[in-house]
């Protein structure tokens, strides 16, 4: 009983191929990175905003809680 081996073609053409799909890869990666960090995305700054303004409202109803407590 023999054990099948396959044999990896040397061909020019294929490597040119593996090649080309990591570059792709490796391009789609950082573009997406590049873009999600980037300070232009709108859904970054939107959501930055909506986290001020939630810190803002929580420091504001701690102080109010604050008081309330100085205040028993």
């Amino acid at each position: 009983m023999s054990i099948p081996f396959y044999d990896f073609p040397s061909s020019p053409i294929l490597i040119i191929g593996a090649l080309g799909i990591t570059v792709a890869i490796l391009v789609f990666f950082v573009a997406y990175q590049k873009y999600f960090n980037s300070p232009m995305n709108r859904e970054l700054t939107k959501k930055k905003k909506a986290l001020i303004e939630e810190r803002t409202e929580l420091n504001e109803r701690l102080l109010k809680i604050e008081q309330d407590l100085k205040n028993l």
